[in-house]
Protein backbone atom coordinates (compact mmCIF):
# COMPACT_ATOMS: atom_id res chain seq x y z
CA UNK A 1 0.00 0.00 0.00
CA UNK A 2 1.22 3.11 -1.29
CA UNK A 3 2.30 5.88 1.65
CA UNK A 4 0.82 9.02 -0.23
CA UNK A 5 -2.05 10.55 0.94
CA UNK A 6 -2.55 12.42 -2.44
CA UNK A 7 -5.34 9.87 -2.84
CA UNK A 8 -7.34 10.48 -0.02
CA UNK A 9 -9.61 13.54 -2.10
CA UNK A 10 -10.07 10.98 -4.47
CA UNK A 11 -11.28 7.79 -2.07
CA UNK A 12 -13.77 10.54 -0.11
CA UNK A 13 -15.34 11.42 -3.28
CA UNK A 14 -16.40 7.80 -3.90
CA UNK A 15 -17.16 7.22 -0.47
CA UNK A 16 -19.59 10.39 -0.28
CA UNK A 17 -20.98 9.90 -3.62
CA UNK A 18 -21.65 5.93 -1.72
CA UNK A 19 -23.91 7.14 1.27
CA UNK A 20 -25.29 9.69 -1.10
CA UNK A 21 -26.48 7.07 -3.55
CA UNK A 22 -27.79 4.87 -0.71
CA UNK A 23 -29.55 7.86 0.39
CA UNK A 24 -31.37 7.95 -2.84
CA UNK A 25 -32.12 4.50 -3.10
CA UNK A 26 -34.05 5.70 -0.04
CA UNK A 27 -36.04 8.20 -1.44
CA UNK A 28 -36.83 6.27 -4.59
CA UNK A 29 -38.22 3.68 -2.00
CA UNK A 30 -40.80 5.89 -0.45
CA UNK A 31 -41.68 7.07 -4.15
CA UNK A 32 -42.18 3.83 -5.28
CA UNK A 33 -44.72 3.26 -2.18
CA UNK A 34 -46.38 6.35 -2.63
CA UNK A 35 -46.77 5.80 -6.36
CA UNK A 36 -48.72 2.65 -6.30
CA UNK A 37 -52.63 3.00 -6.19
CA UNK A 38 -54.01 1.68 -3.08
CA UNK A 39 -57.77 2.25 -4.00
CA UNK A 40 -57.03 -0.74 -6.54
CA UNK A 41 -56.84 -3.93 -5.34
CA UNK A 42 -55.18 -5.62 -8.48
CA UNK A 43 -52.91 -2.26 -8.52
CA UNK A 44 -52.10 -2.85 -4.96
CA UNK A 45 -50.87 -6.17 -5.15
CA UNK A 46 -48.78 -5.84 -8.01
CA UNK A 47 -47.45 -2.52 -6.08
CA UNK A 48 -46.42 -4.78 -3.32
CA UNK A 49 -44.79 -7.56 -5.23
CA UNK A 50 -42.19 -4.68 -7.23
CA UNK A 51 -41.96 -3.16 -3.95
CA UNK A 52 -40.73 -6.47 -1.84
CA UNK A 53 -38.67 -7.42 -5.31
CA UNK A 54 -36.74 -3.55 -4.85
CA UNK A 55 -36.10 -3.83 -1.41
CA UNK A 56 -34.63 -7.66 -1.89
CA UNK A 57 -32.02 -6.25 -4.63
CA UNK A 58 -31.45 -3.23 -2.64
CA UNK A 59 -30.15 -5.00 0.05
CA UNK A 60 -28.14 -7.34 -1.81
CA UNK A 61 -26.61 -3.71 -3.50
CA UNK A 62 -26.37 -2.00 0.15
CA UNK A 63 -24.40 -5.12 1.34
CA UNK A 64 -22.08 -4.71 -1.59
CA UNK A 65 -21.89 -1.12 -1.08
CA UNK A 66 -21.03 -1.80 2.89
CA UNK A 67 -18.18 -3.96 1.79
CA UNK A 68 -16.71 -1.37 -0.66
CA UNK A 69 -16.80 1.62 1.68
CA UNK A 70 -15.12 -0.92 4.26
CA UNK A 71 -12.79 -1.50 1.81
CA UNK A 72 -11.87 2.47 1.19
CA UNK A 73 -11.67 2.86 4.68
CA UNK A 74 -9.16 0.39 5.30
CA UNK A 75 -7.11 1.20 2.43
CA UNK A 76 -7.17 4.77 3.98
CA UNK A 77 -6.90 3.92 7.92
CA UNK A 78 -4.60 0.94 7.50
CA UNK A 79 -5.05 -0.94 10.99
CA UNK A 80 -8.38 0.04 11.61
CA UNK A 81 -9.67 -3.37 9.94
CA UNK A 82 -10.15 -6.50 11.00
CA UNK A 83 -7.62 -8.34 8.59
CA UNK A 84 -10.22 -8.29 5.95
CA UNK A 85 -11.07 -4.87 4.83
CA UNK A 86 -14.61 -6.57 2.86
CA UNK A 87 -16.27 -6.68 6.31
CA UNK A 88 -16.39 -3.72 9.00
CA UNK A 89 -14.97 -3.80 11.77
CA UNK A 90 -16.32 -4.60 15.29
CA UNK A 91 -14.87 -2.86 18.44
CA UNK A 92 -14.97 -5.83 20.72
CA UNK A 93 -12.77 -7.21 23.15
CA UNK A 94 -12.09 -10.92 22.56
CA UNK A 95 -14.15 -12.51 25.70
CA UNK A 96 -17.24 -10.20 24.59
CA UNK A 97 -17.42 -11.53 21.29
CA UNK A 98 -19.94 -14.06 20.22
CA UNK A 99 -20.69 -16.49 17.87
CA UNK A 100 -23.58 -15.64 15.16
CA UNK A 101 -25.77 -18.69 13.34
CA UNK A 102 -26.91 -17.21 9.86
CA UNK A 103 -29.80 -17.36 8.57
CA UNK A 104 -32.25 -15.32 5.94
CA UNK A 105 -34.48 -12.36 6.17
CA UNK A 106 -35.74 -12.43 2.97
CA UNK A 107 -35.92 -14.45 0.01
CA UNK A 108 -32.72 -14.02 -1.98
CA UNK A 109 -31.51 -11.15 -0.05
CA UNK A 110 -27.88 -11.30 0.01
CA UNK A 111 -25.77 -12.20 3.45
CA UNK A 112 -22.26 -13.36 4.01
CA UNK A 113 -21.03 -14.42 7.34
CA UNK A 114 -21.30 -11.50 9.91
CA UNK A 115 -18.42 -11.49 12.48
CA UNK A 116 -18.92 -11.11 16.41
CA UNK A 117 -20.36 -8.36 17.58
CA UNK A 118 -20.20 -6.13 21.05
CA UNK A 119 -23.62 -5.99 22.95
CA UNK A 120 -24.60 -2.47 23.65
CA UNK A 121 -27.44 -1.11 26.11
CA UNK A 122 -30.63 0.19 24.65
CA UNK A 123 -29.67 3.88 24.49
CA UNK A 124 -31.93 7.20 22.48
CA UNK A 125 -28.65 8.24 21.03
CA UNK A 126 -29.11 6.50 17.01
CA UNK A 127 -28.29 9.85 15.02
CA UNK A 128 -25.24 8.41 12.97
CA UNK A 129 -26.18 4.44 13.28
CA UNK A 130 -28.22 2.36 10.99
CA UNK A 131 -29.27 -0.56 11.23
CA UNK A 132 -28.61 -3.54 9.15
CA UNK A 133 -29.91 -6.81 10.28
CA UNK A 134 -31.19 -8.64 13.72
CA UNK A 135 -30.56 -11.68 16.12
CA UNK A 136 -33.50 -13.29 17.11
CA UNK A 137 -34.00 -16.64 19.06
CA UNK A 138 -30.19 -18.19 18.18
CA UNK A 139 -29.76 -16.92 14.61
CA UNK A 140 -28.82 -13.91 12.51
CA UNK A 141 -31.11 -12.15 9.92
CA UNK A 142 -29.74 -9.03 7.40
CA UNK A 143 -31.47 -6.42 6.16
CA UNK A 144 -31.38 -3.19 3.96
CA UNK A 145 -29.17 -0.32 6.35
CA UNK A 146 -32.79 1.71 6.60
CA UNK A 147 -34.67 1.77 10.12
CA UNK A 148 -38.06 0.99 7.68
CA UNK A 149 -36.99 -1.86 5.69
CA UNK A 150 -35.50 -3.57 8.90
CA UNK A 151 -38.67 -3.15 10.58
CA UNK A 152 -40.45 -4.67 7.20
CA UNK A 153 -38.06 -7.72 7.63
CA UNK A 154 -38.50 -8.21 11.21
CA UNK A 155 -42.06 -8.37 10.75
CA UNK A 156 -42.68 -10.40 8.11
CA UNK A 157 -40.01 -13.26 9.85
CA UNK A 158 -42.43 -12.77 13.24
CA UNK A 159 -45.62 -13.23 10.50
CA UNK A 160 -43.78 -16.33 9.35
CA UNK A 161 -43.30 -17.99 12.52
CA UNK A 162 -46.74 -16.37 14.25
CA UNK A 163 -49.22 -15.23 11.66
CA UNK A 164 -51.94 -15.73 13.53
CA UNK A 165 -50.27 -13.23 16.47
CA UNK A 166 -49.58 -10.87 13.61
CA UNK A 167 -52.96 -10.93 12.59
CA UNK A 168 -54.80 -10.57 15.55
CA UNK A 169 -52.73 -6.76 16.27
CA UNK A 170 -54.76 -5.68 12.95
CA UNK A 171 -58.54 -6.75 14.20
CA UNK A 172 -58.12 -6.15 18.15
CA UNK A 173 -54.57 -3.73 18.37
CA UNK A 174 -54.33 -4.72 22.40
CA UNK A 175 -52.73 -1.71 23.00
CA UNK A 176 -49.81 -1.25 20.22
CA UNK A 177 -50.58 1.89 19.91
CA UNK A 178 -48.88 5.59 18.94
CA UNK A 179 -50.63 8.85 19.78
CA UNK A 180 -54.08 7.57 18.89
CA UNK A 181 -52.61 6.09 15.69
CA UNK A 182 -53.23 2.56 14.48
CA UNK A 183 -49.59 1.02 14.09
CA UNK A 184 -51.01 -1.86 12.14
CA UNK A 185 -53.95 -2.13 9.56
CA UNK A 186 -55.67 -4.02 6.95
CA UNK A 187 -55.59 -1.13 4.14
CA UNK A 188 -52.84 1.05 4.19
CA UNK A 189 -54.58 4.41 3.45
CA UNK A 190 -55.04 4.21 7.91
CA UNK A 191 -51.50 4.58 7.82
CA UNK A 192 -48.98 7.68 7.09
CA UNK A 193 -46.24 5.13 5.92
CA UNK A 194 -47.15 1.98 5.78
CA UNK A 195 -45.34 -1.35 5.37
CA UNK A 196 -46.33 -4.29 3.15
CA UNK A 197 -45.89 -7.41 5.64
CA UNK A 198 -48.81 -9.76 4.51
CA UNK A 199 -52.04 -10.28 2.75
CA UNK A 200 -54.18 -7.40 4.35
CA UNK A 201 -51.61 -6.81 6.84
CA UNK A 202 -49.32 -3.09 7.07
CA UNK A 203 -47.28 -1.99 9.53
CA UNK A 204 -46.73 2.07 10.68
CA UNK A 205 -43.26 2.91 9.41
CA UNK A 206 -43.41 6.82 10.30
CA UNK A 207 -41.77 6.05 13.72
CA UNK A 208 -38.27 7.67 15.00
CA UNK A 209 -35.65 4.98 15.44
CA UNK A 210 -36.00 5.38 19.49
CA UNK A 211 -40.00 4.99 19.48
CA UNK A 212 -40.26 1.74 16.54
CA UNK A 213 -37.29 0.14 19.03
CA UNK A 214 -39.95 0.14 21.68
CA UNK A 215 -43.00 -0.55 19.61
CA UNK A 216 -40.33 -3.55 18.91
CA UNK A 217 -39.19 -4.58 22.32
CA UNK A 218 -43.20 -4.45 23.21
CA UNK A 219 -43.84 -6.55 20.05
CA UNK A 220 -41.25 -9.44 21.23
CA UNK A 221 -42.73 -9.63 24.60
CA UNK A 222 -46.61 -10.44 23.16
CA UNK A 223 -44.89 -13.36 20.88
CA UNK A 224 -43.25 -14.65 24.00
CA UNK A 225 -39.78 -14.11 23.10
CA UNK A 226 -37.16 -13.37 26.19
CA UNK A 227 -36.28 -9.80 25.55
CA UNK A 228 -32.00 -11.65 25.95
CA UNK A 229 -33.15 -13.71 22.56
CA UNK A 230 -33.33 -10.27 19.95
CA UNK A 231 -30.74 -7.62 19.51
CA UNK A 232 -30.17 -5.22 16.69
CA UNK A 233 -27.15 -5.16 14.29
CA UNK A 234 -25.83 -1.46 14.15
CA UNK A 235 -23.67 -0.01 11.88
CA UNK A 236 -22.23 3.60 12.29
CA UNK A 237 -23.19 5.45 9.25
CA UNK A 238 -18.74 7.07 8.75
CA UNK A 239 -16.81 4.64 10.66
CA UNK A 240 -19.05 1.56 9.22
CA UNK A 241 -18.07 -0.66 12.71
CA UNK A 242 -20.57 -2.65 14.25
CA UNK A 243 -22.25 -3.56 17.20
CA UNK A 244 -25.49 -5.44 18.42
CA UNK A 245 -28.27 -3.44 20.61
CA UNK A 246 -29.53 -5.25 23.49
CA UNK A 247 -33.32 -4.71 24.14
CA UNK A 248 -33.35 -6.43 27.46
CA UNK A 249 -31.89 -2.98 29.10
Amino acid sequence: MSESRAIDGKLQEVEDRLEQLRGELEKLSAAIWNDINHDDPARLEEGVRFKQSYNERRGSLEGAMDQMLALLREYRSPGAGTGSAAEPMSEVSEPEAEAMEVSQAAPDQGMGETQAQAQTPLTPSLDQKVPFGFILDGKTFTSASAWPLFYEALLQELYGRAPEKLKHLVDAPAGFGSKDRPLFARVPDTLDEPLPIADSIFAEADLAPEALLQVIKRLIGYLGYPLESFKVLLKEKNRGTVETLSLAA
